[in-house]
This record gives C-alpha cells, sequence and structure tokens, in this order.
C-alpha cells in the first residue's frame, strides 16, 4: 500500500448516514447554488459518500425536496404565528405576519422558490393535500377580524380577501427577487398594500 492510499481519508459508509444528515446537505446546496445544482449527486460529494447511500434512505431526489418543502412550511407558519402575537389588534397582527412572510422570503429565496414554484408545486400539493398552514395564518387573522366586529366586510367574504392578501404577498415577493420594484424606485414595497387593505377592512361604508 503506498503512503498516498494509506493516509487518504476514507468515504462515509451509508450506515454512516441517516435522513436528517442527508436532508441538511440537500438543503445547504440548495441555498448555496439554487434547486438547479441539487442531486443526488451533490449531496453525495457534500456528505463525502458513495452516490448510492443516500438512495439507502431516499427513493429519489423528489423525496428530499418533499421534506424540504414540509419543513420550510413549518419554519415560515411558525415565523407568521410568532409575529402575530406582537399584534395589539386584527390588523396590526395582519400587517406583521405580512412583514414576517415578506421577511422570511428575503432571508430564505431559494427555499420559498422551492416551496412556491409552479415547477414543484406538484411537491408542494403532495406535501400539504390541504391548505398550506402559512395561508391558513392568513385565514385565522381575518376571520378573528371580520368576527370581532374590527373588520368592516362580510364573514361569507373572509376566505377570499385572505386568498388575495396571500397572492398579493406572493406577487410581491417574485418582483422583488426578480428586481422588478428596485428598477421602478418603489421604497417599501408593503406599504402601498397595506393602505389598500386598511380601507377594505377598515373603513366603513
Amino acid at each position: 500500500m503506498t503512503a498516498v492510499a494509506a493516509t487518504r481519508p476514507r468515504r462515509r459508509t451509508r450506515n454512516s448516514l441517516n435522513k436528517e444528515s442527508i436532508v441538511q446537505a440537500a438543503l445547504d446546496i440548495l441555498n448555496e447554488e439554487g434547486i438547479d445544482g441539487l442531486s443526488m449527486r451533490r449531496i453525495a460529494e457534500k456528505l463525502d459518500c458513495s452516490v448510492a447511500s443516500p438512495y439507502s434512505h431516499f427513493k429519489s431526489q423528489q423525496d428530499i425536496i418533499k421534506i424540504i418543502i414540509s419543513q420550510g412550511e413549518a419554519q415560515l407558519t411558525e415565523t407568521l404565528r410568532a409575529s402575530r402575537l406582537n399584534g395589539k389588534n386584527a390588523y396590526e397582527k395582519l400587517t406583521l405576519i405580512a412583514r414576517a412572510y415578506y421577511d422570511f422570503s428575503g432571508n430564505n429565496q431559494e427555499l420559498h422558490k422551492v416551496m412556491f414554484n409552479t415547477v414543484h408545486g406538484h411537491m408542494h400539493r403532495k406535501a400539504f393535500p390541504k391548505l398550506p398552514t402559512s395561508y391558513r395564518v392568513f385565514l385565522e387573522t381575518i376571520r378573528a377580524g371580520v368576527r370581532s366586529g374590527e373588520f368592516q366586510i362580510k364573514e361569507e367574504d373572509y376566505p377570499s380577501l385572505a386568498r388575495t392578501m396571500y397572492s398579493w404577498m406572493y406577487g410581491i415577493i417574485v418582483l422583488d427577487m426578480t428586481g422588478m420594484l428596485k428598477k421602478r424606485g418603489i421604497g417599501d414595497p408593503l406599504d402601498e398594500g397595506f393602505l389598500f387593505f386598511r380601507k377594505i377592512l377598515l373603513d366603513k361604508e
């Protein structure tokens, strides 16, 4: 045996891996290189193991992405619910969760792209066959404002308003990620929307 071979570090065996380490490696790659850089081969390189090793825990890369989406949704939902606690009333809570959602997308751009990108949208539906829990935070907050009498809309209208606000948030995030808002010289991209929703929710006819 040569000196080089004797000092060469051994590659990790599949028995030394677990699902958590594989998912974390995939998430690290996603954050560093984007979805195009993610592959089972790249995960194996990151973990210094054979390409076959990750397959002993996951059937495919899609199964790993599904877990990443699920964990991302849980993290986002927890963030939104925590931010809501600081609001003094329903409208303030709504602005706080919108701001938290915007900040989360900015701090986790590649993760957010995978969570809500239309290319991987079917993966999100597999991870969440029902409504995303992050959307439910918007829905619950608007419903509470309606039932308390703070919001001046009919109760049957609150689901459509929740969808509208959630869609607005997604649109703002996409425009910001593509640089469109900066090109138009828009300052705080949420202020304009907040004024619009304030009129709908608080102004009496």
